[in-house]
């Protein structure tokens, strides 16, 4: 099976976000056609090169029981900036710290940061 490396290096050309087509992450894959054990691997493959993507429900088979290749999805780098956290926090809030990145990043307010993500803005600065 290939994989969605070149999604990752689009993506990181085009800034952190761009969007995509299923049709074009179908064929990444190696698949002929769309169905539900696809979209579970697109998504999971997204995840594997370091992706999110967005909106969900365009790879969630339960709610897009009709795939079609020119289905769009947003995709970005979850390489833990600011763009990243926020849309994790937003998308799946039960496994982000939503407080510290909407709070926190978006208004500068580096104070409702977890060590961790302070660490990060640091090692920005410093290799910036």
């Amino acid at each position: 099976m290939a994989d969605l490396q070149e999604t990752a290096g689009a993506c990181d050309d085009e800034g952190g976000l761009m969007q995509d087509d299923l049709g074009r992450l179908r064929n990444a894959l190696g698949f002929d056609r769309l169905g539900k054990h696809v979209l579970i691997s697109i998504a999971r493959e997204l995840e594997v090169v370091g992706l999110g993507y967005f909106p969900l429900a365009v790879l969630a088979p339960r709610c897009n029981t009709k795939p079609r290749k020119d289905q769009q999805v947003w995709v970005y780098t979850r390489d833990g900036g600011e763009r990243a956290r926020v849309l994790d926090a937003v998308l799946r809030p039960q496994s982000y710290n939503v407080r510290s990145a909407l709070d926190g990043l978006v208004s500068g307010d580096y104070s409702s940061l977890t060590a961790e993500e302070r660490l990060r803005e640091v090692q920005k600065i410093v290799t910036a």
